[in-house]
């Protein structure tokens, strides 16, 4: 069998060719009944991804073509990427959330040769001069040519050309270059093999149980693209990929409600909102006949009618709230979990671990300073966990281990570990790690944590986030749990004087609700906090709290990580130079 990721779609419409592959809403989506979508099956969609690979190899685009691809989700989204595939070209993918500036710089460093986009991505192109140096054939995803080489109508209305479907791939062969969100660091191009894909495909099956047939609401583009290689029919959310947080959670259940979804993939950000549906119980909503919602927020399973078809919900890409969970669950029917895999864009998955351990147990843990329980490694990866270093490790061996229990950095093997960054010889070096023994290529986390007696992987915080104290490091993931409560959220910092770090805590003040800070003296809340910090022997050097008005900075992408870089700064700038340390 071909590693090729389009084999499965392939496969897929000769023993499923009836069966629907995508559904695409026509318009925006009604919140409170059925709206029209183009559908296509798993036969259409196969041919359809033939007809545009055949116009693509017109224009010149074949194997090792590299591609930046710049199209929302939809028909003419999945039949590009599964005709690239077949052509054994390489898309570039790179979110445009992460902002003009850095995707110019994103563009420049990979150099496609060719662009494809909708018209607003192609004006941007040329305003901006993105790989200007780099791009000879361009393809406008609109009915017309728009001053581009061809549009993907005409491409679909190209004379046969012969191509060999990309079956002669070799595992080790690039199949994209996938750019890291750079929310932590400079956006990095991944390099993902026909192998990676292949093997992703295979432990997303074997960890969730996902079953052809099925159907999948996706909020994240490139999770898409697994369902058709899964067998699963894929529903385009009404929604902008590249701000999940703006997901409307009554369309969204609208769509899972009409196509009975049995899976539903977003980032903390989409469960977040999703979860806003339990804020009120006992009201009726808009979709209950009569005004009347008789199984809204009761007791057992049917919290919520228009969940009850959903089989598993997968939150990634960011650390989910244990409040988000706990209050998201509360809408599932009865043995539906959410599942919260670790990972990363050069690595996933790595572990996985399901919403009744987390709320049952581990949130417990979390909440007294333990870390964040990530789960257990799913089969076929390895976790390591090494002393912590900013320094590149060349070879791998045993002795760079720590012992079980002590915090260190998480390094994995496995099959879907990248092997390098896109013509980023400095970033590869820090992140990977070569074993001579086995010829395998090992990736750094860039996350510290430790495995607990039962297997257990704990996140304690970035590598990078780390506070190095007098007394000794200080994690992020360690701390802020502690303070965190489901009305308040907190950065751990730290902040050099005189050759000395101190460690600092930034409180959010921005309360849901219209709940205002105001009816508390913040010495108040202070105390509150120094109390809390006295109970823990980790957290009992904190002496600094700063409050912070209005939300913290957050990425784009998942909405979710906390850009403590910023506020590094700002709590710098807040405690002003005079300040030696100490209460403040």
């Amino acid at each position: 069998m071909s590693v090729n990721v389009a084999s499965h779609l392939a496969r897929m419409a000769v023993e499923l060719p009836d069966r629907p592959a995508v559904h695409v809403p026509l318009g925006p989506v009604n919140p409170i009944g059925d709206t029209p979508h183009r559908t296509l099956t798993f036969r259409e969609l196969n041919a359809d991804a033939d007809a545009v690979a055949r116009g693509l190899k017109s224009i010149g685009i074949d194997r090792g073509t590299r591609v930046a691809l710049m199209v929302p989700p939809g028909v003419d989204f999945f039949a590009l990427t599964f005709a690239l595939f077949k052509l054994a070209a390489v898309p570039v993918m790179i979110d445009p959330g992460m902002g003009i500036k850095n995707l110019g710089k994103c563009l420049g460093e990979a150099e496609p040769e060719a662009f494809i986009g909708i018209a607003k991505a192609h004006v941007a192109r040329r305003l901006f001069g993105w790989a200007k140096r780099s791009i000879r054939v361009t393809v406008n995803v609109g009915r017309r040519r728009f001053f581009c080489t061809r549009s993907i109508e005409e491409l679909r209305r190209s004379p046969a050309v012969p191509f060999s479907r990309g079956e002669d791939v070799r595992s080790d062969d690039l199949a994209a270059v996938l750019f890291t969100s750079g929310s932590t660091g400079i956006a990095k191009g991944a390099e993902y093999t026909h192998g990676i894909f292949a093997a992703q495909v295979e432990m997303l099956k074997s960890t969730y149980g996902i079953q052809p047939g099925e159907v999948d609401l996706c909020t994240f583009p490139l999770f898409a693209l697994f369902g058709p290689a899964l067998g699963m029919t894929c529903v385009v959310p009404d929604m902008n990929p590249s701000r999940p947080a703006t997901i409307d959670p009554h369309k969204a259940l609208s769509q899972v409600r009409q196509f009975d979804v049995t899976n539903l993939f977003g980032n903390p950000a989409v469960i977040r909102n999703l979860s806003s549906l339990s804020e009120r119980p006992g009201l009726p909503r808009p979709s209950d006949p009569a005004g009347i919602n008789p199984a809204a927020h009761q007791e057992g399973p049917a919290a919520h009618p228009e969940m009850q078809t959903l089989k598993r919900v997968i939150s990634a890409g960011a650390p989910a709230s244990v409040s988000v969970i706990e209050q998201f669950t509360q809408l599932l029917p009865s043995g539906v979990q959410v599942f919260t895999p670790y990972g990363a864009t050069e690595a996933l998955p790595v572990a996985n671990i399901g919403s009744d351990e987390i709320l049952s147990e581990t949130r417990h843990l979390t909440e007294q300073g333990k870390g964040v329980c990530v789960g257990r490694p799913v089969k076929g990866m390895t976790v390591h966990v090494i002393r912590i270093s900013d320094d590149a490790i060349p070879e791998w061996s045993d002795t760079l281990c720590v012992p079980p229990g002590v915090v260190g950095e998480f390094v994995v093997r496995g099959p879907v570990v990248t092997k390098r960054y896109f013509r980023r010889d400095e970033a590869t070096k820090l992140a990977k790690i070569h074993d001579p023994h086995t010829g395998e290529v090992l990736h750094r986390m860039g996350d510290v944590g430790y495995i607990d007696d039962a297997g257990r992987m704990w996140f304690c915080g970035r590598k990078s986030h780390r506070v190095e104290t007098p007394h000794g490091p200080l994690f992020t993931d360690m701390v802020e749990p502690v303070f965190n409560t489901p009305m308040t959220r907190t950065a751990l910092v730290g902040v050099k004087r005189d050759g000395v770090v101190t460690p600092v805590l930034c409180v959010e003040h921005n309360l849901p609700n219209g709940v205002k800070w105001r009816l508390r003296a913040w010495s108040e809340v202070q105390a509150d906090y120094r109390k809390t910090a006295e109970g823990f022997e980790h957290t009992r050097m904190i002496e600094t709290f700063l409050r912070y008005d209005g939300p913290f900075p957050v990425d784009v992408r998942h909405n979710s990580k906390i850009f403590r870089e910023k506020l590094a700064v700002w709590a710098d700038k807040k405690l002003g130079s005079a300040w030696k340390g100490g209460p403040v």
